[in-house]
């Protein structure tokens, strides 16, 4: 405790105790004591919140977390005390290190199969790169996200991620870039297969310049035309072209497996 001259009574010292939480979180994470780590981090994260410093007390909690992640508590303890750390650096206007940790929130929650968790904080840290206007680092968000989305079967929601991502990259002005993921759209829609949506993927919205005399928009009309004629032999003419090898690994690999089967036979009347 120390004195408050201005009261004239007793206050308690913050920023002692928040040094000396941090000091015994070290010193019990040398020793093996865990839990006992992860409490005094805990506690030092909330002095920091006490003394109006909201890094500080991020970095306490992301330490709390990177502690409960690979042992007490396990991931959904950790994830508990990244969120929280989040949500002080926001507050502390460190938007780069609040979605690394959303990143690394993301890829844990892939781990442990948790979907909707991997989701939303992957959502999450497009929304924070986003509110603070740091286009330069969406762009590898959004692959990671599509990515993720993709292997989790989750097509329809990597079609609007990739939306968004075009988006982006034509506001960098990234227009090979965004070529390929237009194409990446038509072949997530052959997957299903639907030739409609697939046929509306080759014609944006959004005018995206260079697009329609692109060698991905060749490629993907051409993949479009194999389906509406059912000609499996120009299909697998198209699924040689080098251009599919330079779409993201997990959409490359879709194309490479697309198939067309044979309709089924007419009943007779």
């Amino acid at each position: 405790m120390k004195t408050s001259w201005t009261a004239f009574k007793f206050a308690p010292d913050h920023l002692t105790a928040s040094l000396e939480f941090s000091q015994a979180a070290t010193k019990f994470r040398a020793a093996g004591l865990l839990q006992e780590a992860v409490q005094a981090w805990v506690r030092a994260a909330e002095m920091k919140v006490m003394l109006n410093d909201p890094f500080g007390a991020g970095r306490a909690y992301e330490s709390a977390g990177g502690i409960c992640d690979g042992g007490p508590g396990g991931p959904d303890a950790a994830a508990g005390h990244w969120r929280k750390a989040v949500s002080n650096f926001r507050l502390a206007g460190k938007a780069e290190i609040a979605a690394k940790l959303l990143l690394k929130l993301a890829e844990s929650m892939d781990k442990k199969g948790d979907v909707e968790g991997a989701k939303a904080a992957y959502e999450d840290a497009i929304e924070v790169f986003r509110d603070d206007e740091k286009d330069y680092n969406m762009g590898d968000v959004y692959r990671q996200y599509i990515g993720f989305l993709v292997r989790a079967g989750l097509l329809q929601d990597a079609q609007r991620a990739i939306d968004g991502h075009v988006e982006l990259l034509s506001r960098q002005k990234h227009f090979p870039e965004a070529h390929k993921e237009l194409l990446a759209k038509v072949v997530l829609h052959l997957n299903v297969p639907d030739v409609v949506l697939a046929e509306q993927a080759l014609r944006p919205a959004t005018d995206i310049q260079g697009w329609y005399a692109s060698k991905e928009c060749q490629v993907a009309t051409d993949m479009l035309a194999a389906f509406q004629e059912r000609d499996p032999e120009a299909l697998t003419g198209v699924l040689k072209e080098q251009t599919l090898n330079f779409l993201q690994v997990e959409v490359a690999r879709i194309a490479k497996k697309l198939r067309i089967f044979a309709a089924a036979p007419k009943a007779d009347p």
